[in-house]
């Protein structure tokens, strides 16, 4: 017998062998176990054919032996075998479609809420479409929490590889005997995972990818990240995906403010969120709640009577509603829907503006925001009554901005805002209003001081115009008053010298300044509407924002700046996506806006201003805020819209007032007719006395800057130096930029003699004694047929005295007096010498002083407003 191991032969029958020890096989048990039938004779294949064919006689088969143990064997190979080869195929599908773990973060951020922040950084808002939630910090949760979803969900959290054996065959167990995927067995890893991303359908290839990704995920991150994760995640019924949201839809808490007895009832949802919603069902949400209870004392998280008493503890259910998107009333609605609005403009799509966990950081400024929409609705209310409509017919719109900046810091689009994305009548684009009288100091005024023009120079407020046989335009008092400076024909928005001064300028050079300089969105169709813009007879006119910009200029020396509503977009990942800085353009010089400054604090004057006729009251005399302000009113025919523009040097209010279905003239108020000062200006007025207030924003003048001269003695009816005839009452001092201010002497009075007895009658020899007066020069544009301006009554007389047949009087020896045009005199001797009238300055010098004949246009456009206030 040879050996297996050596390879010796040995003696047959030897149990060992002799050469190297080892045990001999035993031939016998050999045979046994693979025995070979031996060779049949022939005479035994007979006998057995013989056996056969009586067997099948007789109807019975002699069955082979069977072997069992070769069968189990067989069987659970083949399963083995076969098992291998569809988990080979499960895995196979999983592994395919199988996403990459590395971008995480990223797949966790779509679905998060965006927050919206003010300029203080502050949340004001929160943005979700499909999903609601807030991703916050794991330090920012309760540990509470924490320990109530471990010890439910995933005891062995800390120590699990991402998974858990015990779980998984206890699963499979139960899968193999309901023949599909029915049981759970995934760890806080896994459905995470799941939650990321895959769906809800249990097939065992999703449960293979879940079992991948966690140990995947598992690998990636630490534990502390997968919790934080896992928490921001989960779905936790009442519309609110992760423990931010849920806190705020359950109790009106911050997750830092979670008690054992709030954690447990959340740390039950995930299970069943719809089944044991405290909300829906209090009686099984507190069966589940003490089932998490129970686990935390299992787990070493609370004592018994921890648990005993917060399961006795209330909950506090404090009920916050959460819409989807585009179907919520945000905080500061206005402001919100526009921040949209520049998001979108911006490039983001509505997936990253709703479901894509921005951090949206604006100029928001919420204290400003409720004081301007107060104020809105306090003065409509007050005017027009209450409205019980959710769209009222009369509107008011404002908008604040901080000048030096561009920040905008309230928006406030109408007195009631009933629907997500309701039509903006501040922003809107197509919210096109006449502005009437408030576009005067940027389509002449402001133009016309860049090109030279003073605010002392003089216009002859006569009509020169005529529109279907009516002189045009007229003020809302029918008065011309002769001559008036620009400063004080500002500050009462007279027409007359509006429409002149523009005509004097160049049409195309105001409109121009007002498009390009002040940005304002003027049309072809505008230029061609004539002169009648330059009081605000617009073909289709702005809206408040964009007025607003334009007198944003003012307070910030010249510069117009881009206006910023978002500062900084940070992604979900921390990464700035968009920021915006303070950037404007110099429009004009500092010492410009300075002059427009001065010219606008007049509007505000509670005084009469002096020497300029009846109703010589400021447009907005009543509208002071007990420091410097400077604006200006603007009032549409039939007061259809009613405007104040106002400023200080540190904030811009704009509002508009009107009806909101178009130009239809509206009601009184109970302050009279809705002008510019009555129904928009108390607005304003609130808006920045409240916000100075509030904000504790220091009294600041006008900031004068280098390059501008004082002249105390400057006459209003020429607008250069005063001559020695030139009554006190119209000599006032003004502000020039250097080497615009006058310098020669002015000649609008001067002296001439009348008859003493009839001081309407100029004297001649032989018409007995005379007296010296002053008076003032007729203004070359008027003649007869012409209104008679109001200060026609300090004009000379044009008839001649008729001598007498007595002799004169001695103009030696008899005195005589000089009066003026108020009727005082003072002594004079008749025979002194009369100075001559200085002699005209040139047009360059003072262009607004001129009165000679100039050519005037055929006629304006019919499409004229009437008054402007």
């Amino acid at each position: 017998m040879r050996c297996p191991k050596c390879g010796q032969d040995n003696t047959a029958g030897s149990a060992f062998c002799r050469f190297c020890g080892r045990k001999l096989p035993d031939p016998a048990k050999k045979r046994r176990a693979f025995a070979i039938p031996p060779f049949s004779s022939a005479s035994s294949k007979a006998k057995g054919s013989a056996q056969d064919t009586k067997a099948k006689k007789s109807g019975k088969v002699q069955g082979r032996r069977v072997r069992w143990g070769r069968v189990v064997l067989l069987t659970v190979t083949g399963l083995m075998v076969s098992g291998f080869g569809y988990g080979g195929y499960i895995a196979y599908q999983a592994w395919k479609s199988l996403p990459s773990v590395q971008s995480m973060v990223s797949l966790q951020a779509m679905g998060q809420d965006s927050v919206i922040y003010d300029r203080f950084g502050q949340p004001v808002a929160r943005l979700h479409g499909t999903v609601n939630r807030v991703n916050v910090p794991l330090s920012a949760i309760s540990p509470n929490m924490q320990h109530a979803i471990i010890a439910i969900e995933d005891h062995n959290f800390y120590s699990n590889p991402g998974f858990d054996i015990t779980s998984i065959i206890r699963a499979a167990i139960v899968d193999i005997v309901h023949h599909s995927a029915v049981q759970g067995a995934s760890t806080i890893t896994e459905q995470l995972a799941k939650d990321l991303y895959l769906s809800d359908k249990k097939t065992l290839v999703r449960k293979a990818q879940e079992f991948m990704i966690g140990l995947e995920l598992a690998h990636t991150y630490s534990k502390q990240q997968i919790l934080d994760m896992y928490l921001n995640e989960v779905y936790l019924g009442d519309g609110a995906s992760g423990i931010y949201a849920a806190s705020k839809a359950y109790f009106d808490e911050t997750p830092a403010q979670l008690t054992v007895a709030q954690a447990a009832m959340l740390a039950g949802l995930p299970q069943a969120p719809s089944l044991y919603d405290p909300l829906v069902n209090f009686k099984l949400a507190k069966q589940r709640q003490l089932q998490v209870l129970n686990a935390m004392v299992k787990y070493g998280y609370l004592t018994p009577a921890q648990a005993k008493a917060a399961y006795a503890a209330p909950v506090n259910l404090h009920p916050v509603s959460v819409d989807s998107a585009n179907s919520q009333i945000y905080p500061y609605p206005w402001y919100v829907d526009h921040v949209i609005r520049v998001l979108q403009e911006k490039g983001f799509t509505g997936t990253q503006i709703f479901d894509g966990g921005l951090k949206i950081y604006t100029a928001l400024d919420p204290t400003v925001y409720n004081i301007a929409q107060n104020a809105v609705d306090q003065w409509m209310n007050y005017n027009f009554g209450v409205s019980h409509s959710a769209d009222p017919t009369y509107q008011a719109a404002a908008v604040v901005e901080d000048p030096h900046n561009g920040y905008i810091l309230a928006v406030i689009g109408g007195r009631t805002f009933s629907q997500p994305f309701q039509e903006d009548l501040a922003t809107n684009p197509s919210v096109q209003r006449s502005t009437g009288s408030s576009i005067k100091p940027l389509l002449e005024y402001t133009p016309a001081i860049v090109k030279g023009y003073t605010q002392m120079s003089v216009i002859q407020d006569v009509p020169i115009f005529k529109v279907n046989g009516q002189w045009w335009p007229h003020n809302d008092n029918h008065l011309y008053r002769g001559y008036l400076d620009l400063r004080d024909a500002l500050a009462i928005s007279d027409n007359d010298v509006a429409v002149h001064l523009l005509h004097d300028i160049g049409l195309t050079y105001g409109y121009d300044f007002a498009k390009y300089k002040f940005g304002l969105p003027l049309t072809q169709a505008d230029l061609h509407a004539g002169l009648g813009i330059a009081i605000g007879g617009l073909k289709e006119g702005f809206n408040v924002y964009e007025m607003t910009q334009a007198y944003a200029t003012f307070p910030n020396n010249g510069v117009r700046m881009k206006p910023i509503w978002v500062t900084k977009v940070v992604n979900a990942d921390g990464a700035v996506v968009y920021q915006d800085t303070p950037h404007g353009t110099a429009e004009f010089s500092p010492q410009v806006a300075y002059i427009m400054d001065k010219m606008m604090e007049r509007v505000l004057d509670p005084n009469p201003i002096p020497s300029i006729g009846p109703g010589s009251l400021a447009t907005g005399y009543d509208l002071g805020i007990g420091r410097p302000a400077a604006g200006k009113t603007g009032t549409n025919n039939g007061e259809a819209d009613a405007w104040f523009m106002g400023y200080t040097p540190q904030l811009v209010v704009g509002v508009w007032e009107g009806n909101r279905k178009g130009e239809y003239p509206q009601p009184s108020t109970p302050n009279g007719p809705a002008y510019g000062d009555v129904a928009a200006g108390p607005i304003w007025k609130t808006i920045m006395e409240q916000v100075n207030q509030a904000e504790h924003i220091p009294v600041e003048h006008f900031p004068r800057p280098s390059g501008m001269v004082y002249v105390p003695d400057v006459s209003i009816t020429s607008g250069k130096i005063a001559s020695q005839y030139a009554p006190s009452s119209d000599v006032q001092g003004a502000w020039f930029i250097q080497g615009t201010q006058p310098t020669s002497i002015g000649n609008t009075h001067y002296p001439v003699k009348v008859v003493a007895n009839h001081p309407n009658e100029l004297w001649q020899q032989g018409c007995g004694p005379y007296v010296t007066s002053v008076f003032l020069r007729r203004e070359s544009d008027w003649h007869p047929g012409v209104p008679i301006p109001w200060d026609a009554k300090y004009w000379a007389p044009t008839k001649m005295c008729t001598p007498n047949q007595q002799p004169s009087p001695s103009p030696s020896s008899s005195p005589s007096s000089s009066t003026s045009p108020s009727g005082q005199s003072t002594s004079s001797s008749p025979s002194a010498t009369i100075p001559s009238p200085p002699p005209k300055t040139t047009p360059s010098s003072t262009p607004s002083a001129l009165a000679g004949d100039v050519n005037k246009p055929s006629r304006p456009s019919s499409n004229q407003p009437g008054p402007g206030h």
